[in-house]
């Protein structure tokens, strides 16, 4: 059987190699460790990921040769075991040196070697860690090391958050989220649905977001068979929130649909009572589909698997329609904390032209007098008000509407800016987002 610190330094290696994500590796695989295990699996993956920059930054100071330079299972195996030293409570030294070194052994026995004379000199260093930087180091690029950040989207955020609401994103980034469900009452009350859940050993709060949103006490409640089975929906309270922006209709569309939270938060909250769900890629659109099932709510979706910038559908016959469009995911940094490594501000452009061309085509099947509701869950201009200007600029036929807040949930209804878009931090309650509302008119295009 594969150690736990074997297979951490695994995913790692894949994190980094393939540019995979963590939380599906993680599912794929710590069934391979006993039940009792799993949790420090997936602390220390992440615990790694959201601190690479400052792990880095010790282990530089430990090493003769450049970390970038060590193979990449040596390089995993160093961050596994600084992390587990200076990050982590609760874990003996000797055991989190010696077994992150036997880890690595098979593969790299010289490798080994180098793991185990790197962590005892920084075991020695002893926590919390040491940053030692230059006298007059510019404050933001501490700032960005001290949350592990790239110093580009620190300052980005500084610029357009400010220097408050940025810090505090950039601290509960490094916090792992809640687990979100949907209540879905089916024709009953919340309380009852509470009630529901109680017996089945759910405890949770519900949440200021949204009306439905329950975040359960313990995180280990992500594994219970109820959710587990689709049954009940994991949901973040963003997410949740971002549907209050819909404008109810008989029939709504929401294009790029998987995984489907948002969809089933639409009819749990009587937002619809059918819903055009399009989703392009076949194993996402085969697990939308399974989870609507598990809910008891398949009847009640269209799943049509298409590409969402050339809908299949009837143009101008929706008066309402949801487009949740892929994005850089800035907003997610607490749960995918890899996307910090990989983005940069060159791939903006390009992700800007896809959401364009989405837009464009929700804005197509809107019927006149209709809403979009354009959502991204990242925190860029570029993707957000710089799409929704460049769509305007080449239509005649919609714009931008600020809603009335007074029936939205509190925390929603304070980040509506005097631009018409919701810009919604990270924090520790819920995922970032920007969101805006566009009224679609009588002329055409």
């Amino acid at each position: 059987m594969i150690s736990l610190r074997a297979l951490a330094v695994e995913i790692l290696v894949r994190v980094e190699r393939d540019r995979a994500f963590a939380a599906p590796l993680l599912a794929a695989r710590e069934g391979s460790l006993a039940p009792r295990d799993r949790p420090l699996l997936r602390t220390i993956v992440r615990t790694v990921l959201r601190n690479r920059a400052l792990l880095d930054h010790v282990l530089s100071r430990n090493l003769s040769r450049p970390l970038e330079g060590l193979d990449p299972d040596v390089r995993s195996a160093l961050r596994a075991g600084a992390a587990q030293l200076l990050l982590l409570d609760r874990i003996p030294a000797h055991a989190a040196v010696g077994e992150t070194v036997e880890a690595v052994r098979e593969s790299s026995p010289r490798g080994a070697g180098l793991v185990n004379a790197v962590l005892r000199s920084v075991a020695r260093d002893g926590k919390p860690p040491r940053i030692v930087l230059p006298a007059g180091t510019d404050p933001l690029a501490r700032l960005a090391l001290e949350t592990s950040h790239p110093e580009w989207l620190v300052r980005r955020w500084f610029a357009d958050l400010g220097p408050v609401a940025a810090e505090a994103a950039l601290r509960d980034d490094d916090v792992d989220a809640p687990v979100d469900v949907l209540l879905d009452p089916r024709g009953g009350d919340v309380e009852e649905a509470l009630k529901r859940l109680r017996e089945e050993g759910l405890e949770g709060t519900p949440s200021p977001w949204a009306p439905l949103a329950l975040t359960l006490s313990s995180a280990a409640a992500g594994s219970h068979p109820a959710i587990a089975s689709g049954r009940l929906a994991v949901v973040d309270v963003a997410a949740q929130a971002m549907c209050e922006l819909v404008e109810p209709a008989d029939i709504v569309v929401d294009l790029a649909a998987a995984p489907g939270g948002k969809t089933r938060t639409l009819l749990a909250r009587g937002k619809a009572r059918r819903i055009v769900a399009l989703e392009r890629n076949p194993t996402r659109s085969r697990r939308l589909a399974a989870g609507l099932l598990a809910a008891g709510r398949r009847d009640e979706v269209l799943v049509v698997r298409a590409d969402s910038s050339h809908p299949p559908l009837a143009r101008g016959a929706f008066r309402s329609v949801l487009l949740d469009a892929p994005c850089s995911g800035t907003g997610t940094l607490r749960k995918n904390p890899e996307i910090r490594w990989r983005l940069s501000p060159d791939d903006l452009p390009a992700l800007a032209h896809v959401q364009q061309r989405l837009l464009h085509a929700a804005l197509d099947l809107c019927a006149p007098g209709g809403s979009v509701v354009y959502v991204t869950c990242s925190l860029e201009p570029e993707e957000n008000e710089g799409v929704v200007a460049a769509v305007l600029s080449a239509r005649t036929d919609a714009a931008t509407e600020r809603p009335a807040v007074g029936g939205l949930p509190v925390p929603l209804a304070a980040a509506l800016r005097p631009d018409g878009l919701f810009r919604v931090p990270p924090g520790a309650s819920n995922d970032g987002f920007s969101a805006v509302v566009l009224r679609k008119g009588e002329s055409n295009r």
